[in-house]
């Protein structure tokens, strides 16, 4: 017999002879067997790894929304810096651009060729031409863009005589 059966019984004897009140036995508490705590134990410790598993869960949602937040300013970001270089362009501000100088090029980056435009030597002109003729050639420069990148690196007499010729006669 177990603690609380044997309990149970030496109340209700008392009860039946008038030793105890009746209500004793309703409100008599029975003492958890060792099988009562295991079981409570294992009751706790599984809602214990339930609400581990739910704060995890939540800790993973948070870190996955702050990703996505991350990630929409990012888009965000790099539309508007997308319209802002655009709306540049439209106004002419990027340097460099043709735009800005108001020259249609036909697709061909004047910027980034005239880097390879020979020094300008006043005193052997011709050595300068024959060497810019080649490297036009050979990199296949369009012969309507030559005027705007020699002109790039004239200095002295050869400046101020193309500064002043006038708009059709600069080959533009």
């Amino acid at each position: 017999m177990r603690k609380d059966e044997i309990k149970r019984y030496v109340l209700e004897y008392l009860v039946d002879e008038s030793i105890l009140p009746s209500t004793v036995l309703e409100t008599a508490i029975t003492v958890p067997t060792d099988n009562t705590f295991d079981l409570k134990r294992l009751e706790m410790e599984m809602n214990k790894e339930v609400r581990l598993k739910e704060t995890e869960r939540e800790r993973e949602k948070k870190q996955k929304e702050k990703e996505e937040r991350e990630m929409q300013m990012q888009r965000e970001e790099k539309a508007r810096e997308h319209e802002f270089t655009l709306k540049q362009l439209e106004l002419g501000v990027i340097k460099g651009s043709d735009a800005k100088i108001g020259l249609d090029t036909g697709g061909f980056d004047v910027s980034k060729h005239v880097k390879f435009v020979p020094k300008f030597q006043e005193d052997n002109v011709e050595k300068f031409f024959n060497h810019f003729e080649k490297l036009g050639e050979q990199l296949k420069w369009p012969r309507d863009k030559w005027s705007i990148l020699i002109q790039s690196n004239f200095t002295g007499k050869a400046q101020e005589v193309y500064s002043a010729l006038n708009r059709g006669q600069h080959g533009l």
